[in-house]
């Protein structure tokens, strides 16, 4: 091998310039001086005890306790040894801490499988950031101290409903919070957009993978069922701890219509004025409309829930939510007008 392609192998394995001209020359003409190695080396004087610090740092030199004190260059196969068993020990450290973050591709993207802790748990606080209208939300105490400040912002401006397990006080950051002791899955519903699913021991562990795997959704069709999971046979199980009370602020923006009908009834609200997007139900045609309701429906297990919007022309509508199949109208979006 020639001396050039030596040189840029060692610069490959780390070192610089200087420090391959210092250790090349160490290695032919044995212990020197510092002035000898800057002289035979050229090494800039200044510079030489520099290069001499970072060789020994990197395991290439040791100095003499002699007078002179002398350089010595550590034997080449011991110095590769040794860097060659670092080496190794950082890729299986890497290949260990990037396998834990991993994502797997989905192709349809529809659901994502997660197994890191970190990873997921930047999902929930993403879910919680983009959250335009609502959030619907079912996390342990422990993880709730980490959100908390995103989720007391964030309810400044969308309705979210905190399911909360443990028996630590809570404190009042959603506008509905319910709790119980038993842990079941940890959830969140950001719109009708996404939803996350995970395991309920996910964050008892030390351990940066996850016990199984958590699901990330954006099929519309899981949506709606983890949607009615929360609502019909989490959120009944846990004890009301907190309610915002206080004025109706309008316009204000419904993505579910269980939650308009609940303020219809608490606030007196039949005769309001409404904005409806959504589609038909039987043509699946995009519609928008306005009117007066006149009337509104939720029956004993609040499944099914709906309202009657008359528009200004005397045209009455029964408008559904989510998935409706009964009704005139899908609404999709829903604002109670001022």
């Amino acid at each position: 091998m020639e001396e050039g392609e030596l040189k840029a192998l060692l610069k490959e394995l780390g070192l610089n310039k200087y420090e391959v001209n210092a250790y090349l020359t160490l290695i032919k003409q044995g212990p020197l001086t510092a002035g000898e190695l800057a002289s035979l080396s050229k090494v800039p004087q200044p510079r030489v005890y520099d290069v001499v610090r970072s060789l020994m740092s990197k395991g290439f030199v040791a100095i003499t306790s002699d007078r002179p004190k002398k350089v010595v260059p550590i034997d080449p196969e011991k110095v590769l040894n040794s860097m060659e068993q670092n080496y190794v020990r950082k890729l299986e450290t890497a290949k260990k801490e990037l396998k834990a973050i991993y994502t797997p591709y989905e192709s349809s993207r529809e659901v994502i499988i997660v197994k890191s802790k970190a990873v997921l748990e930047n999902y929930i606080k993403e879910a919680i950031k983009n959250a335009k209208y609502h959030l619907s939300i079912a996390i342990p105490n422990l993880l709730l101290k980490k959100v908390t400040p995103l989720i007391k912002a964030r309810s400044r401006k969308i309705a979210i409903d905190l399911f909360v397990y443990g028996t630590e006080q809570v404190p009042k950051v959603a506008n509905k919070i319910r709790s119980r002791d038993v842990e079941d899955p940890i959830i969140a519903i950001q719109d009708k957009t996404l939803g996350i699913y995970a395991p309920p021991e996910t964050f008892k562990s030390t351990n940066r993978t996850l016990r199984g795997y958590a699901l990330i959704i954006k099929d519309r069709n899981l949506l709606f069922m983890l949607d009615r999971y929360f609502y019909h046979a989490l959120w009944p199980t846990g004890k009301l701890i907190y309610k915002k009370r206080g004025k109706l602020k309008l316009p204000k923006t419904y993505i579910h219509i269980r939650s308009l009908v609940e303020d219809l009834r608490e606030y007196n609200l039949l005769g309001k004025k409404v904005e409806i997007i959504g589609r038909f139900v039987k043509s699946k045609e995009a519609v928008k409309l306005t009117g007066k309701i006149v009337a509104f429906f939720e029956n004993e297990g609040k499944v099914v829930s709906n309202i009657t919007v008359e528009t200004e022309k005397g045209e009455k509508y029964v408008i559904g939510g989510w998935n409706s199949s009964l009704e005139d109208i899908e609404a999709e979006l829903i604002t109670l007008k001022d």
